[in-house]
């Protein structure tokens, strides 16, 4: 060992863990961040000293465009919450209008069936039944489709 390991009377092991600890309270992250910054406040200067200086009426105007912009894009928010609104209310109907027309079909699967079990004395009053009832599907189904179209 050389003289300057003897003297400093730490082992070698409790030396690396000091230098690790030495790098570790400053980790690269937090270098390349205080870079980005410097670089973005000096942007922020440029970019001061490149606008040019507005006149009073100038000033004045720009104002009154942001007030109007503003404004719009109030507007524009606004709209789009109506709009969500009333996506959702016609989600809410569209989706009752399908649970009946499935309802109403289910009925008329079943009414379908018991056509084929029944003897030929019901059946011509029974097939009345499922015509109406498919018929007012039908219809029902139409209607709904051009609503939502």
């Amino acid at each position: 060992m050389t003289e300057r390991r003897k003297k400093a009377g730490r082992p070698v092991a409790a030396r690396a863990a000091k230098a690790t600890r030495r790098t570790a309270a400053r980790p690269a992250a937090k270098k390349k961040a205080a870079a980005k910054a410097k670089v973005k406040a000096k942007a922020k200067t440029t970019a001061r000293k490149a606008a040019p200086k507005l006149s009073k009426e100038q000033a004045k105007v720009k104002k009154v465009l942001e007030k109007q912009v503003k404004g719009v894009s109030r507007e524009i928010d606004k709209a789009e919450r109506e709009a969500k609104k009333a996506l959702r209310s016609a989600e809410k109907r569209y989706r009752g209008v399908l649970g009946q027309l499935k309802t109403d079909r289910s009925k008329l699967q079943k009414r379908l069936k018991s056509l084929a079990a029944q003897g030929e004395s019901a059946f011509d009053e029974i097939k009345i039944g499922v015509e109406g009832a498919y018929k007012e599907l039908s219809e029902a189904v139409v209607k709904a489709y051009g609503h939502f179209k």
